[in-house]
């Protein structure tokens, strides 16, 4: 089956969903969540973690990487933060798979969906927040460049 981005926006709004109702309840609980997926990315593969592959404007170190397979790209993630790793592992999920043109020119409106749902700016700190789209833009210039 091909990944859609109608299988990225379900994804995404699932996570926003799930994200808000522990947010409502607990702060630390979304916390906890996002580190849960962050510990679920297979790690990088030593050669990745390179120059190309990182995220400027991070406070931790944060790598992506990706590969292109039949047309659609996928990618998989790094951060010494657990909670920017949550983020990237929520990045990752939504698009990988997706085709190279969905990724540059349909997946921005999720992804900024996202982010106003789940509203990072204002539970994350300035650097983490920041960093979220950082992940995506590189994701974007990655894609663009395949």
């Amino acid at each position: 089956m091909e990944k859609t981005l109608q299988d990225a926006q379900d994804y995404l709004e699932d996570m926003a969903r799930e994200l808000n109702d522990l947010a409502s309840m607990d702060q630390m609980e979304m916390y906890r969540m996002l580190t849960e997926e962050g510990k679920a990315l297979p790690p990088l593969l030593e050669d990745e973690a390179r120059e190309e592959n990182f995220v400027q404007g991070c406070v931790s170190n944060v790598y992506i990487a990706h590969s292109l397979e039949a047309g659609r790209i996928f990618y998989r993630g790094s951060s010494e933060s657990h909670v920017v790793r949550g983020y990237v592992a929520i990045l990752v999920a939504a698009l990988s798979g997706l085709g190279v043109d969905d990724v540059v020119h349909g997946s921005r409106p999720l992804v900024q969906n996202f982010a106003q749902e789940t509203n990072i700016r204002a539970t994350l700190t300035p650097s983490r927040a920041n960093a979220f789209g950082n992940i995506y833009e590189l994701m974007v210039k990655k894609a663009l460049g395949t």
